[in-house]
């Protein structure tokens, strides 16, 4: 009964890992109307500047936003913004700090052929802290547009500044909802993203300024211990108990040094992760219902392991059922929950693949001990 549970766990893990796999591949091959390949801009006779030779970059893979922006003159710089067009707002901000809150924004959208660009002030994270018309940014007059063509919006505009604010607050309202006609009222946007931003090579990075340490953002320590604690020492730890019982009495003390480990280690995770800005981040609440869960199933081990029955109690097969399919159903649940934690932070490829590297060598592993105990079992 015991294999054939942990067969249907493998099973499970590996479709999860499959559809992951496959998703990220889909989403990988896609590509939208408009790219940095593209050596000149789909819309460029009906930007109001001369956007020829403008630097290109990715701006927010997630959203497929495309920016282009030139130094085109002392004390202007210009830029357009594309994006896929979904019925909803698009927004790029500038920021000295990289918060939401005190930057202001161009937003743009089209409706029933018009266009719309609008300079907003973030005074704050509700909808009705967001005036229209108000802000830092000096815009140059009648060089504002924003054309909807092949699915996506071009955004242009232009900047009276030496050097813009060095990072960008990119955001996407709800799809399907444009903000109402009279009062310009923006509806909450439904994902942003916060990138420090380097004009002179074009590189950016996830914004670290409201997390300390910028080489080494608190967001990336919360992901890596997590990783670390619930997705590597507690799968280990499973692996010594299950299949090294030959070497008693250390597997025991092996599995509990690893948990207990592991254990430590995922509650600082979580701490972590509780201090952390979530503005505008996708499906934090799930990544944050899941670690709770995760915790609680941890939880539940340890204090399992202080009410450990007798081997000869009757009850010891109850205990080790509980025991097992709990600790089976935690390591599932926090590796699902770091794939999506890396997907919300928006992580590079790398980390997602060294993971997921980690994973496929522990199910193999799990799957090769698994086929020694169904053959010592029919010996």
């Amino acid at each position: 009964m015991a294999a054939s549970s942990v067969r249907l766990l493998l099973l499970s893990l590996l479709a999860f890992c499959v559809a992951l796999s496959h998703q990220e591949s889909s989403s990988s091959s896609s590509s939208g109307p408009d790219s940095c390949s593209n050596a000149k801009l789909a819309v460029a006779s009906l930007v109001p500047f001369d956007s020829t030779a403008f630097r290109c970059v990715s701006a927010w893979k997630q959203q497929d936003f495309i920016l282009r922006y030139k130094n085109t003159a002392p004390s202007e710089w210009s830029f357009v913004l594309s994006a896929p067009n979904k019925g909803s707002y698009v927004a790029v901000g500038f920021s000295g700090k990289g918060a939401m809150v005190g930057s202001s924004a161009v937003v743009a959208w089209a409706s029933n052929g018009k266009g719309v660009v609008k300079q907003y002030y973030l005074d704050g994270k509700s909808p009705d802290d967001v005036a229209p018309n108000r802000g830092l940014l000096k815009l140059v007059k009648n060089k504002s547009v924003v054309v909807s063509r092949s699915g996506r919006l071009y955004v242009a505009f232009q900047l009276s500044t030496d050097y813009p604010q060095p990072y960008l607050i990119f955001a996407v309202g709800p799809d399907g909802n444009l903000p109402d006609s009279s009062t310009l009222r923006l509806p909450m946007h439904q994902n942003m993203a916060s990138r420090a931003f380097n004009y002179t090579s074009g590189m950016s990075s996830s914004n670290a300024g409201s997390d300390g340490d910028s080489t080494f953002p608190e967001k990336r320590k919360h992901g890596l211990l997590g990783m670390m604690g619930w997705g590597v020492l507690m799968p280990i730890g499973m692996i010594a108990a299950r299949y090294f019982r030959q070497l008693d009495p250390f597997w025991f003390y092996g599995h509990m040094a690893i948990q207990v480990c592991g254990f430590a280690i995922g509650i600082a995770a979580i701490v972590l992760g509780f201090r952390l800005n979530e503005d505008g981040l996708k499906n934090v609440d799930v990544h944050k219902a899941l670690g709770i869960a995760i915790l609680a199933m941890a939880s539940l081990q340890v204090m399992a392991i202080l009410a450990r029955p007798d081997k000869t109690s009757k009850v010891r097969r109850f205990w080790n059922w509980y025991h097992h399919n709990i600790g089976r159903a935690a390591i599932l649940l926090a590796m699902g929950n770091i794939f999506l934690g890396l997907s919300i932070a928006q992580e590079t490829n790398a980390y997602i693949v060294s993971y997921g590297v980690f994973v496929a060598v522990w199910v193999l592993a799990v799957a090769a001990f698994e086929m020694k105990r169904c053959y010592a079992d029919d010996d």
